[in-house]
């Protein structure tokens, strides 16, 4: 299955916003497909960005997920990635200039796109 960067900010936005953990019906806007949430909210874990278990059966097939919260790092990573505007000019840029990208790759991309915005409403 390939990463999905824009389901990963869905997720992260929609656990910043929660008031404790959240399940799989709940990140259901973001995605129905059980099996997806749980690789990405996996991969999310592995990565140091969120606190999460996902409950498997004998076969290995999700059958629920819980997402206890963000790390520092997630919501580092989603501070440099909420603003729509900041999100869709670096998907854009790194889209035309590399196509896939790891997620500091992202992050960089999208700090750098928001220090030229901020630059830019300061007339630098």
């Amino acid at each position: 299955m390939k990463r999905d960067l824009d389901l990963v900010r869905c997720i992260l936005i929609s656990v910043e916003k929660s008031d404790g953990p959240i399940g799989d019906a709940m990140l259901a806007k973001c995605c129905e497909d059980i099996s997806r949430l749980a690789f990405h909210v996996e991969l999310m874990q592995a990565h140091g960005l969120l606190t999460a278990s996902v409950k498997r059966d004998a076969c290995g097939d999700p059958l629920s997920l819980e997402v206890g919260g963000l790390t520092w790092e997630g919501y580092d990573y989603l501070d440099a990635i909420r603003s729509p505007q900041v999100w869709n000019r670096a998907k854009d840029a790194i889209s035309r200039a590399v196509g896939d990208t790891s997620l500091s790759i992202v992050k960089q991309t999208c700090t750098t796109v928001a220090t030229g915005l901020i630059m830019s409403n300061l007339g630098l």
